[in-house]
């Protein structure tokens, strides 16, 4: 069951601060991203639907695996978080640890 979620997934660059999402049938910039959510299918072990939120409240769904989730999500521009063993965060983990008062 594929719930509407796009196959693949493009990121090219737009301008010096933006890029662009896009894929068979949408294309969206980066900063018209308000945040992302992503679930692991339980049925295949590598894939993963990832949803990107826009700031008009709609939400474009793709499917991809770890380094693609980890691709979009640097791209996103959220660096402290970085996809690991299903829902585990490594890098939120030793961001906490560190910098915890």
């Amino acid at each position: 069951m594929n719930k509407g979620y796009y196959n693949e997934y493009t990121i090219t660059s737009y301008a010096d601060d933006d890029d662009i999402i896009h894929g068979q049938s949408y294309a969206i910039r980066v900063s018209n991203i308000d945040f992302v959510t992503w679930k692991p299918n339980n049925e295949l072990k590598n894939e993963i639907w990832m949803k990107l939120h826009t700031k008009s409240g709609k939400e474009i769904r793709v499917k991809v695996d770890k380094d693609g989730l980890n691709e979009i999500l640097a791209t996103v521009g959220n660096d402290l978080v970085q996809f690991e063993n299903r829902n585990r965060n490594e890098h939120e983990l030793e961001h906490r640890k560190k910098y915890r008062n």
